[in-house]
Parts: structure tokens; C-alpha cells; sequence
């Protein structure tokens, strides 16, 4: 079964997965575990991923004295920068929390259909109602935006023409994920 290679494979890339010893759960199963606290903690601060997975998943550690199980383990995973990750035995998700030049624009852009819609709402427009939608901006990330998610801004707008105004006069100011822009909004 290739499963859990390919689990390992990812964990180990994007998590550094290592133990401790709990103390307090190893003194709890008695006095003669407490007295070689110093021989489990020197395997369980030795253990490999394989090894830890083992014991996640049931397995125990033989000593002279008794076993131990994953309930004297604290698990400490150490996730690679800009990543969020979560895992069990059977998945392990990760996110990567980098904001692209392109998820940024995209940000932008929903937050100006936000802008409109809250405009549309305020004018009192039904939502079967076409209208033009005016802009100006001086930023170049903000009209890039615009220009690649012009069919996305109209289809969720109901807008038939999106034009682009010279100067910012009479145009309501606001902005979109930091982007300064100003717009308007008419039937058509």
C-alpha cells in the first residue's frame, strides 16, 4: 500500500513532526516509571516520524518496567513558513498563505463588486437592473484588476458597460483591498 509512504513523504515537507515526553502522564503510571524517567525520556526524545506514527496509532514502547503509549507523548509539529498545515494519520492539508500578485487583483476585485453592490443597495436599484459603472484610478494594480476580471465585475454587478473616467469629479471616492479608486453607478 503506498498510503502512508505518500503521508510520510508529505508530512516530512512540509511538517517536522517530533516528540517529547510527557512527564506528567509518565509519573501518573507509577513509581517505577518515575524512577526511569531518565531511559523513557532519552527513547522518546529518539524517536523517528515512523516511530511516533507507530505509537499514534497504537503501537507502545517495551521497557524492563512496563510500556509506554502516544498518551506520554506531547506532539510538536513544525509547520514550513507561509504554510498552514493540519494532519491526522489519514490526511494531511496544507495552505499556502502567500498572497500572488494575481490573488491580490482578484482580492481587488471582489471588494469593488462589494463596492458597486453596496451602491446598487443604497440607490435602491433592483437586482434585474443593468447599469453603467464609471471608474477612475490612479493605481496601476487597481486597473489591472479591473481589466482581468471585467466579465466577473459585470456578471456579478449586472453591468453592461464598465468605462473608464479621465478625472475623479463627481465620482464617490473609496477603495479596494488598499487601491484607491473612485466610481459611479447609472441605470442603464
Amino acid at each position: 500500500m503506498t498510503e502512508p509512504s505518500i503521508w510520510h513523504e508529505v508530512q516530512t515537507k512540509l511538517v517536522k513532526l517530533s516528540a517529547k515526553p510527557n512527564f506528567l502522564a509518565i509519573k501518573a503510571k507509577g513509581p517505577d516509571y518515575a524512577k526511569n524517567m531518565k531511559v523513557i525520556s532519552a527513547k522518546l526524545n529518539s524517536l523517528t516520524v515512523d516511530e511516533i506514527k507507530a505509537l499514534q496509532a497504537g503501537e507502545t514502547i517495551k521497557f524492563d518496567f512496563g510500556e509506554v503509549g502516544a498518551d506520554c507523548l506531547m506532539l510538536n509539529r513544525i509547520v514550513a513558513d507561509g504554510m498552514a498545515v493540519e494532519a491526522n494519520q489519514h490526511f494531511t492539508v496544507a495552505l499556502d498563505l502567500k498572497i500572488t500578485d494575481e490573488l491580490r487583483r482578484a482580492c481587488v476585485a471582489r471588494e469593488l463588486v462589494n463596492r458597486i453592490q453596496n451602491r446598487r443597495k443604497d440607490q435602491n436599484y433592483a437586482i434585474t437592473d443593468k447599469i453603467e459603472v464609471t471608474l477612475f484610478s490612479a493605481s496601476d494594480v487597481f486597473k489591472q484588476a479591473v481589466a482581468e476580471n471585467e466579465a466577473y465585475i459585470a456578471g456579478e454587478t449586472q453591468a453592461v458597460k464598465i468605462a473608464w473616467a479621465a478625472a475623479a469629479d463627481g465620482l464617490e471616492a473609496n477603495d479596494a483591498d488598499g487601491e484607491a479608486f473612485s466610481f459611479t453607478t447609472v441605470k442603464a
